[in-house]
């Protein structure tokens, strides 16, 4: 069961969405937030988060039986039915949501649901099948993150917040059509409508690094935006940007498919890194 569990829930990724929940919770207080608000904080996130890969594995069981990547998850291999996925992902909605309204506050799980929403309404049913840019306006759910941390903390959304949000945004195309490069094959099997089905894979590699640079400026900039933010945080910034801009530019010329990959995975340290010396550069 706890197999099961695993496979639907995703808890990979996961653990970057709760990684950029810390930046928020450190930055929303003056001091430090306690073991509890951080462990429930993101225990509430994690059941949020699960249910939304719950339900995206409901709607998209048939699609997920053709593709050789994913034939292999619980419902289309039959470990469990759709109606028990369905009612599943239903139960751990509810309560997550009242563990982090009871817990911590109304907002907060509100943040959390908005993301569950999105993600479910938004990316998987509406733009997924449609369009191309399905990861651009879709991505909005994966990009949360902060604001449920900062809600967190200060039951309030500033600036910062809304900052640390548009990073993600700008990592989140990149990231995720380094992805559909490499699974080009299986999504076109699928008719899912990636970029790089669509528009072939050179225009998919120029619209990772174009996307590579917004990002990266983002990154730079929050040292402008935050007066928390030292040289700590400046300097790593300017080095991840570095290593990020040279990898995306290397797959622009070569277009490589496991060069590709190789970017999806370093896009997750990136992100993972750049969230983890937030949290430092915070509290020195």
């Amino acid at each position: 069961m706890f197999r099961v569990w695993n496979q639907l829930t995703k808890p990979r990724v996961t653990v970057l969405v709760l990684a950029t929940v810390l930046p928020g919770m450190y930055l929303g207080t003056t001091g430090y937030p306690s073991l509890f608000a951080i462990s429930i904080t993101l225990f509430g996130t994690y059941l949020m988060s699960s249910a939304s890969f719950i339900f995206n594995q409901y709607i998209e069981r048939e699609r997920d039986a053709v593709m050789y990547r994913t034939k292999q998850r619980p419902i289309p291999a039959g470990e469990i039915s759709p109606m028990m996925a369905l009612i599943l992902g239903i139960v751990v909605t509810f309560i997550s949501f009242g563990i982090l309204t009871y817990f911590v506050n109304l907002l907060t799980a509100v943040c959390a649901l908005s993301a569950l929403l999105l993600y479910v309404f938004l990316y998987t049913i509406w733009l997924k099948p449609r369009t191309e840019q399905n990861i651009v306006i879709g991505g909005i759910s994966g990009c949360i993150g902060p604001l449920i941390g900062y809600a967190a903390m200060a039951n309030a959304l500033p600036l910062q917040a809304w900052i640390m949000f548009l990073m993600i945004f700008l990592w989140t195309p990149a990231h995720f059509w380094a992805l559909a490069i490499f699974l080009k094959d299986d999504y076109e099997f699928a008719g899912i409508p990636m970029m790089p089905v669509v528009s072939g894979i050179q225009k998919t590699v120029n619209q990772i690094f174009i996307y590579a640079i917004a990002y990266s400026l983002s990154v730079i900039g929050f040292y402008f935006v935050d007066d928390r933010m030292g040289y700590l945080f400046l300097l790593s910034a300017i080095v991840l940007t570095v290593l990020i801009l040279a990898f995306a530019y290397r797959l622009k010329l070569s277009m490589d498919k496991a060069l590709a990959k190789r970017f999806f995975f370093f896009s997750i340290l990136h992100l993972f890194l750049v969230s983890i010396v937030i949290v430092i550069d915070s509290k020195i």
